[in-house]
């Protein structure tokens, strides 16, 4: 079987003319693809992974991206059980690329087996534990420090479920999203190891419940980006960033943090980071209402050089045109040769 590690149904939104632009990185060359050829290989997973993928989570999510999220213009109101098919995406795309950059790291690999496997867990084991979650409550359990089978699989599931989303679109720059064969990228900042004992110190200066338990949810991570269609992307924030929202009123509190969020995260403003709105149903459960954000073209640029950075082999595109500018960038920031897709003689423009 031509498994595709990422989805058929997700590619289709980064086409133009029912093509994508597919780009072979060690081979220097891209070309229009169709969607069946594109970030796959025969045998890449066991079958039955294969159709429980479908049937456990992009199905779900095929929907609700379809008939919610693609087609949003200002904002986007989903109930708790799409929030968690939402985050179950974003935990499987994290997993689901069989990366080795763990298993080859110098001190990892010179691990006994036992100690390793405890580390950073089976490939398909780790995605068949999160597939099998059929809840939050459920999910939840993946990060319980008693029940815990190995520490990938915690830092990756923590890191999403103990944040919050955020939507973000490119119409009015005009840019467009690369797609990568990660699917997604990561981000720690300079304050990604600070902000813990920054939100402890605010915690016990006011001992407010409330800061106790962010500080309880706060890793190093400070956002992931999934792109979602060529102008939408999914952001997933470290709940610390919540104490900057305008409505928080805990901002004072830390008007000593000099930098701005800007540098912090490397785009956006405080606006960009604002947190769902949430309203309890009498029926039970939730409704997240979230305001769909405007970036501008700095914005993408930046947010594709980290797409980029967590790029393996192939990334692929809808219009050269719309991406350009950014693998201009990203050419110029990390000094990578990018001259088979780029004009070099404009790289300052």
């Amino acid at each position: 079987m031509n498994n595709h590690y990422i989805p058929q149904f997700l590619l289709k939104h980064f086409c133009e003319n029912g093509t994508i632009q597919y780009c072979d990185i060690e081979n220097r060359k891209v070309e229009a693809r169709n969607t069946r050829s594109v970030f796959s290989e025969k045998g890449y997973y066991p079958d039955e992974l294969e159709h429980d993928l479908c049937n456990k989570i992009e199905s779900q999510f095929s929907k609700l991206l379809n008939d919610k999220l693609a087609i949003s213009r200002y904002k986007v109101t989903i109930n708790s059980e799409e929030m968690f098919i939402l985050k179950k995406y974003m935990i499987i795309t994290a997993l689901r690329y069989n990366s080795r950059e763990l298993e080859d790291d110098p001190i990892i690999s010179k691990m006994p087996s036992a100690e390793k496997t405890k580390l950073i867990g089976d490939f398909y084991s780790r995605i068949n534990e999160v597939l099998n979650c059929k809840n939050h409550n459920e999910m939840l359990q993946l990060i319980d420090i008693e029940k815990m089978n190995n520490i990938g699989l915690f830092a990756y599931v923590k890191n999403i479920m103990h944040s919050y989303t955020i939507i973000v679109k490119t119409n009015n720059c005009k840019q467009d999203f690369l797609i990568t064969d990660r699917g997604c990228t990561r981000y720690s900042g300079p304050l990604s190891v600070k902000k813990a004992f920054m939100l402890l110190d605010v915690a016990k200066e006011t001992n407010d419940p409330f800061l106790w338990q962010l500080a309880s949810m706060v890793t190093i991570h400070d956002y992931s980006v999934f792109p979602i269609t060529r102008n939408m992307a999914i952001i997933n924030m470290s709940v610390f960033f919540k104490l900057f929202t305008k409505a928080s009123p805990y901002r004072a509190m830390l008007s000593n943090l000099s930098a701005t969020i800007n540098s912090v995260l490397g785009f956006g403003d405080s606006s960009i980071i604002e947190d769902p709105k949430v309203k309890a149903l009498i029926t039970g459960g939730k409704e997240y209402t979230m305001e769909i954000k405007q970036l501008s073209s700095t914005d993408v640029f930046f947010l594709n050089s980290l797409l980029f950075s967590l790029c393996n082999k192939n990334f692929a595109f809808a219009n050269k045109s719309r991406i350009e500018q950014s693998l201009k960038y990203i050419q110029k920031e990390k000094s990578i040769d990018l001259s088979f897709l780029v004009d070099n003689d404009s790289n300052n423009n």
